[in-house]
This record gives C-alpha cells, sequence and structure tokens, in this order.
C-alpha cells in the first residue's frame, strides 16, 4: 500500500509555541519544528502500516487505519510540539483511531477475522505479496492471540514486539508512566502464555521471549 499523497506540500513553517511560563513570569516561546508530510510518509509509513495490520489481522482495514493516522496527523501538526518524535506521535495516533474502530465495531477484546482468508471467495482488492505474508504470520503465530487481550497490554505488546519501541518510547506513545509501560508488557506475557497454555501450545511465548533478549537493552 502506498503512503498517502497529497495535492500539494503540507510541510508548515516554522513557528512558535507557548512553553509556560519564565521567571519573569512572560511565556517562553519556544520553536516548533516544520513538519513535511510527504517526507514523513514516504519514511514511516510502511511502520505505521505494519503496526496496524499486526493491531487488526485485516489488510484492509490495516491500510485504513495507516492512511488515516496520516490524514490526521496532517490536519492535527499543530498538535506536535517537537517533545517527542515524530513516529512514537504517529504510534499515538494510530492507537487512538484503532481503539475508536473497535469500539464502533463491537469488537473489543478479540482480534477482528481477515475476512479475505475466511469467506473463500476473491477479494475486492489483492493485498501485496508482502501484506499476505505478514497476515499470514498474523494468523498463524501469536498476533491472533495478542488480538485476544485487554487493549492496554495488546498495543503495549504490538509496540515492544512488533514495532520494536523500547520501554521510554512506549510510554510516549501510550501516555503512561514508565513503569505502566513496562506493568503492561509483563501482564500481557503472561496472560498470553495462560493463553497459549489452554490451547496445548505451552512453548508460543518463546518468540517473544527471544525478541526481549535481543531488545534487553533498549
Amino acid at each position: 500500500m502506498a503512503p498517502p499523497t497529497h495535492g500539494r506540500s503540507l510541510q508548515s513553517s516554522e513557528g512558535a509555541c507557548s512553553d509556560g511560563p519564565n521567571r519573569g513570569g512572560v511565556r517562553e516561546q519556544r520553536r516548533v519544528p516544520a513538519l513535511d508530510f510527504e517526507q514523513i510518509s514516504g519514511d514511516y509509513f510502511p511502520r505505521i502500516h505494519r503496526a496496524a495490520l499486526l493491531l487488526c489481522g485485516n489488510p484492509w482495514d490495516a491500510d485504513d487505519l495507516a492512511q488515516e493516522t496520516f490524514l490526521v496527523a496532517a490536519r492535527q501538526q499543530h498538535t506536535f510540539r517537537g517533545r517527542s518524535s515524530v513516529y512514537t506521535w504517529l504510534y499515538a495516533i494510530l492507537l487512538n483511531l484503532e481503539r475508536q474502530a473497535r469500539r464502533r465495531q463491537g469488537r473489543q477484546r478479540h482480534g477482528l477475522q481477515v475476512l479475505w482468508a475466511e469467506e473463500g471467495g476473491a477479494a475486492p482488492t489483492a493485498p501485496s505479496a508482502s501484506t499476505e505474508l505478514e497476515v499470514a504470520e498474523w494468523k498463524a503465530g501469536l498476533w491472533s492471540a495478542v488480538a485476544q487481550l485487554p487493549d492496554g497490554q495488546r498495543q503495549a505488546l504490538v509496540l515492544r514486539y512488533g514495532a520494536e519501541l523500547g520501554y521510554n518510547e512506549m510510554a510516549e506513545t501510550m501516555g503512561c508512566p514508565l513503569g505502566t509501560a513496562k506493568s503492561r508488557v509483563f501482564h500481557g506475557l503472561q496472560a498470553l502464555r495462560r493463553m497459549l497454555e489452554q490451547r496445548g501450545q505451552p512453548s508460543g511465548g518463546a518468540e517473544f521471549d527471544s525478541r526481549e533478549d535481543r531488545h534487553r537493552a533498549i
């Protein structure tokens, strides 16, 4: 899926924003970095799309979520203050949109179904080969089980093991304390292992264990 395109450049002019009072009681002005959305889309769309696909397991929903993430970011670029990285800001928008979509569709606490695989008919638009491989990974691997976890744990595992964010970046993205981000991963892994044991897959969580070992220093 190609990143969203725009009829004109969405580069914002760099400007000042109020950032609290200084010692003299006058509100300080700090420079807001300019945002070039053509470059941002090219740089980050694949990462956002992969996270969207791991969250929902449906290539068409993932396309919609990824596209909408960048459209919302373009409309709300004034909310970016440069205190976070661009990609954690984009992930935060994606998580919010995905939560809203699940509430609208009444699919909380269980994974969205991969409709094109289950209905047996031809897909309305064939996903790319790389997307098909990712969907197959989602169905055959752990992500379909992760999709059944509570929102906080589910999103934490996607950010940690799918997007490979560090804990500080996760806390920034989810808008929670660092300890909460770590707790969501810990309890999410525990719940996932219990679920896999009930399915007769007691060693299924080893995939995430190995990823954690590789990224423990993050």
